[in-house]
């Protein structure tokens, strides 16, 4: 979706939340659209205070107490996204329960990068390069491993779901100690770096980082203990996953599903009864009440998969060709797909 502000496009990708946000707006009378969607994009405007913190543009402050900008950033992120704050909450009181001033403070540095996403239990995730049959690329028998497998070499075999923990005692806590003892997480580019086959992501307490090494640009983590949530697909890039890495659903995307959910058993119903034509009014009726906007229909038409035509007098509908034959249409089973078919899509955002 192209949005103009300000005679500036604005480009909003569909897997973005503020996507649904915005889309949910075009609902509103024309007149109050605009001051609406810019709430939206613009959220930190002036100062907000909200379950003890107090969000600006220029400091996040949590019980009184000045947050460091990385952390800062984050609140204003899962503001944004819609998101309750609780999520942050949970982080901040395992972070109080890690016993090094120091590894906190370098845990700030080590988070900045890219701006590593945190879990709904108060964890963070980051990365780590294995080899090919999941085990660390380089092992050490000195280091007593609570928690894992361990080869002969000292290596530790990380598989999905396996929880690792060694004594804090065997993490280096000395930061100028480049390469050292100790159970390593990192950033994706350091995890690829090292990588010879496999990279997995992982979940770390904060409570449980000892050292962030200043090489690398702080982007390896040295920690006492850690559990492999999954094999690497792609970056995470939600300020705020569920405890397995998944993206968390705000109301406002949990809403949009259902609106889609809707209009398509809706599409499926009316295929299935051998009609021929479908206006879009039709499927605004179905929400009465509170009707949805045209724009907002046809944007679910368009997410959904289905095309429409509009005829002389400008009104919208779908039309069903012979696919569709109202007993037995297999293509409506799966959102009717197949059922409508054009490429008179002229409808612009």
């Amino acid at each position: 979706m192209i949005l103009f502000l300000d005679n500036k496009p604005i480009k909003i990708s569909k897997d973005s939340r503020q996507y649904t946000q915005v889309i949910e707006k075009l609902d509103l009378p024309q007149e109050q659209q605009e001051a609406a969607i810019r709430a939206i994009l613009e959220p930190i405007s002036g100062v907000g205070e909200k379950n003890g913190f107090k969000i600006s543009a220029d400091s996040v402050s949590y019980k009184g107490e000045n947050l460091p900008q990385v952390l800062a950033d984050k609140v204003r992120s899962i503001f944004t996204d819609g998101l309750p704050l609780s999520l942050f909450e949970n982080f901040w009181n395992n972070l109080q329960n890690n016993p090094s001033a120091s590894s906190v403070r370098e845990l700030y540095d080590f988070l900045a990068y890219k701006e590593l996403p945190i879990t709904e239990d108060g964890c963070f995730l980051a990365y780590k390069g294995l080899d090919k049959n999941m085990w660390s690329i380089s092992g050490n028998k000195e280091t007593k491993v609570t928690k894992g497998k361990v080869s002969l070499e000292g290596k530790i075999l990380n598989t999905v779901g396996a929880e690792i923990e060694v004594q804090r005692r065997d993490v280096d806590d000395n930061r100028e100690n480049h390469c050292s003892f100790g159970l390593h997480v990192g950033s994706l580019a350091y995890a690829e770096s090292f990588a010879r086959g496999t990279v997995v992501v992982v979940k770390v307490n904060p409570k449980d980082v000892v050292s962030v090494p200043s090489d690398y640009n702080c982007q390896k983590c040295r920690v006492s203990a850690y559990k492999v949530v999954s094999i690497f697909k792609q970056e995470i890039t939600d300020s705020v996953v569920d405890e397995d890495g998944e993206r968390i659903e705000d109301e406002c995307s949990k809403e949009h599903t259902k609106f889609l959910d809707r209009i398509d058993k809706y599409i499926s119903e009316q295929c299935r009864k051998g009609i021929s034509v479908l206006p879009i009014r039709k499927i605004q009726n179905i929400f009465s009440p509170q009707y949805p906007s045209q724009q907002r229909v046809l944007n679910a038409l368009s997410e959904l998969g289905y095309s429409w035509n509009r005829n002389n007098d400008g009104a919208y509908f779908i039309e069903f060709y012979n696919s569709c034959s109202g007993d037995g249409c297999d293509g409506c089973d799966d959102g009717c797909d197949g059922c409508c078919d054009n490429d008179d899509n002229d409808y612009d955002y």
